[in-house]
């Protein structure tokens, strides 16, 4: 199944549980997404997409300045879950299509 559309994903993290939306698209090859997020809408980095898995990354800011997010995971069927690392640790996410 496509990682392309929205995806809403729910993420455990020492400060609390983050919720944001992720919109990707692919046109002619190229993928291009962005993360709507508590810290506004970010654009999203380095896509990759290979069969169902799919990496990537961005740069949010919070109240401790901007924080470079690198997500890794993969689709099945209408969900999706993965790791994201941060200079704090890893993160376990996981969501559905919107």
């Amino acid at each position: 199944m496509s990682v392309a559309g929205k995806w809403k994903i729910t993420m455990d993290t020492p400060i609390g549980t983050q919720r944001f939306t992720w919109d990707l698209s692919e046109a002619g090859g190229a993928w291009k997404g962005t993360m709507d997020s508590q810290g506004g809408v970010t654009q999203l980095g380095g896509i990759k997409v290979e069969g169902d898995s799919v990496a990537f990354d961005t740069t949010v800011n919070s109240p401790m300045g901007a924080i470079h997010l690198a997500f890794s995971g993969a689709v099945s069927g209408g969900k999706i879950s993965g790791t994201c690392r941060t200079m704090f640790g890893d993160n376990q996410w996981s969501g559905e299509r919107a």
